[in-house]
């Protein structure tokens, strides 16, 4: 991204809260003038002193006229002065105090809006998105990369906005009060100037290999979290260590190869700062023997002069720390943007077709359907994207079925045979990139996003839960159900034992991802979740996997009374699941291969037959077993 583009999307951030940066700003030129006062009493003070000593010495120059009345006397006048800097300085401080506080509030505002945009974007784009970008990626994203702009916006724009504030306001007052002396202390300002802009455009590429060396660790890292039992299972600790190690190893040295490119300018920069140090003391001090009267200056006016500068040197260095960490900065402000610029593939049209409170009767039917994940890159680019344009082998080749409302299908086939991936089209976890999916005769591209997703019930094959209590998790979906409503899906799902044995019943809070449960228990607190929406089109997606057959077979009962006028997609192995289906679809390598019922498919040669004898075969073997209970 370019850097005028990048600056300009960074200040339009800022601007949009500017109401919020008003006092800071107001406060800011508050507090230059306190200092610039509180440095001009100084001087007239070092003046007044030496006048009284030296008669012949310039005498102070009362600013605007205003002098001390002559009954003061010396000490009178100094008191006087002593007190009003006293005064300045508290005032300068307690300024300082509300600038910063005020500052505080304007970053936190920026950042806080620009976290919950991300977040809002993560929350609309596709599942296809998240299937090419790692977990540690996206919450460096959200984390890393908005501290980075964080450190922008506090260090460099704010304190841009104060270098510039103190420059106006304190090189107007020294061009005033001597101009040949100000140019003359400004003379090394080009040197620094082009020795930091020079730094910001050899640093920034570095910036943004460590950024996607840090998303290389944080990957690694949550890995490690996510995994820990396969880790120690098949005891890889020492491995992963050392791939771990070697990760770290290589954002260390980046690092160190930062520090050694900021080692290079940076001395340049701070040793301008002492060069103007000594011009002021050569021409300030031959300025301060010729006097004013000569074209010179007072002994007092080159105190303020070295005040002004020793703070303007303040802020030379506060510059210099923007400029070490604004290449950083912007690397991670550039990623943030390219998140935020992230085309929505899967959103509600402006003008649906099928608007937000539409009744959905679950008619559905697939025309013509070809889908293909994107492929996925070997490695990172620096902006973290891992798509490569093109796509994998299509998960499904034009697939083409009708279902009515109120209809039982049941979708089997060999494991990689796109069972899944159809399932999720039906609520546009995808989209097709050929043929439609039609839902009630509207094209799901056509529907409100929001209506056509709470109109289908989910259950996942992998059962994810959050950390929270029983009833939030069930009543997910609908926050306000009550415990009667709760309870009623939760007995549906065959899982009151679960709730029974809790300590605190519905008000259990479950481990990160259910994982103080069983994986049949997650299944069926799953179950619950997506019964409690009522939908008129519900999807199970081999929902009963982790069950035993016992349990299954209840389940499946208590599943029968709620697919009752629904519309059910049902990915199984069970025979006696799949007999309960009125048509049951069987995909081979992404394609429909069969279609018909359980008693059909039985008597004509293919894939579910096979599968069927195998399995019944199988359950022969086994003492009591029952021929129902085969997979398919």
């Amino acid at each position: 991204m370019p850097l005028g583009v990048l600056l300009r999307r960074l200040a339009g951030l800022a601007w949009a809260h500017r109401r919020v940066a008003l006092p800071s700003a107001l406060l800011t030129v508050c507090v230059q003038a306190l200092m610039l006062a509180m440095y001009t009493g100084q001087g007239l003070a070092i003046d007044h002193i030496r006048h009284r000593i030296d008669p012949d010495a310039p005498a102070p120059h009362w600013p605007m006229g205003i002098a001390p009345p002559e009954a003061w006397g010396f000490m009178g006048a100094l008191t006087a002065l002593g007190l009003g800097v006293l005064f300045l300085s508290v005032g300068a401080a307690l300024a300082r105090f509300a600038l910063r506080v005020a500052d505080e509030r304007f970053v936190q505002t920026c950042v806080v809006d620009l976290r919950v945009r991300l977040y809002d974007k993560l929350q609309r784009l596709s599942f296809t998105w998240f299937d090419t970008h790692d977990t540690g990626q996206v919450i460096n994203r959200i984390t890393g990369d908005t501290q980075a702009v964080r450190g922008f916006i506090q260090g460099v724009m704010v304190r841009s906005v104060v270098a510039l504030v103190t420059l106006v306001v304190f090189l107007a007052f020294m061009v005033s009060t001597h101009t040949g002396l100000t140019l003359a202390c400004l003379a090394f300002v080009p040197v620094q100037v082009g020795a930091m802009w020079v730094y910001g455009r050899v640093s920034k590429p570095q910036f943004l290999e460590q950024s996607r060396l840090t998303d290389r660790l944080v990957k690694n890292f949550q890995e490690a979290i996510a995994g820990v039992r396969v880790i120690r299972a098949f005891g890889q600790e020492r491995r992963r260590l050392s791939v771990f190690d070697e990760h770290s190893a290589r954002a260390r040295d980046q690092r160190i190869g930062i520090a050694k490119t900021q080692g290079v300018y940076q001395p340049l920069t701070q040793a301008c700062g002492e060069w103007t140090l000594a011009v002021l003391l050569l021409y300030g001090g031959w300025l301060v023997l010729n006097g004013p009267a000569e074209g010179g200056i007072a002994l007092g006016t080159l105190w303020v002069f070295r005040g002004l500068l020793g703070h303007l040197a303040g802020q030379v260095q506060a510059i210099l720390e923007i400029i070490a960490s604004g290449p950083e900065a912007l690397a991670g402000a550039e990623r943030v943007f390219r998140l935020l610029d992230e085309p929505l593939t899967i959103d509600s049209p402006k003008e649906p077709l099928a608007p937000e409170g539409a009744p959905v009767r679950g008619a559905v039917e697939f025309k013509n359907v070809t889908f293909a994940y994107p492929a996925r890159s070997k490695d990172a680019d620096d902006a973290g994207s891992h798509a490569t344009g093109a796509l994998d082998r299509p998960a499904l080749v034009d697939v083409s079925f009708r279902v009515e409302a109120g209809e039982t299908v049941a979708v089997v086939g060999p494991t990689g045979s796109g069972k899944s991936t159809l399932l999720s089209l039906i609520a546009r976890f995808h989209d097709p990139q050929v043929g439609s999916v039609v839902i009630d005769g509207v094209d799901a591209k056509r529907w409100q996003l929001e209506a056509l997703r709470h109109a289908v019930g989910y259950v996942f094959q992998e059962p994810f839960l959050f950390s929270n209590t029983i009833r939030n998790n069930v009543a997910y979906a609908v926050p306000g159900a009550g415990d009667e409503d709760v309870t009623r899906a939760i007995a549906s799902a065959e899982a009151l034992d679960v709730v029974r044995e809790a300590p605190k019943g519905l008000d259990t809070v479950i481990g990160e991802r259910g994982v103080s449960l069983s994986g049949g228990q997650r299944q069926r607190l799953t179950i619950a979740r997506a019964l409690l929406l009522r939908p008129p089109i519900l999807v199970l997606d081999d929902a009963t996997g982790s069950v035993d057959a016992v349990t299954e077979s209840a389940i499946q009962r208590a599943l029968d009374r709620e697919m009752a006028g629904r519309t059910t997609f049902i990915v199984a192995h069970r025979l006696s699941t799949l007999r309960r289906a009125d048509r049951v679809i069987v995909l081979e390598h992404g394609r429909i291969v069969d279609i018909g019922t359980h008693d059909e498919l039985m008597n004509r040669p293919g894939h579910y037959r096979a599968a069927a004898l195998i399995q019944l075969s199988l359950d022969d073997d086994e003492p009591g077993a029952s021929h129902g209970e085969a997979a398919a």
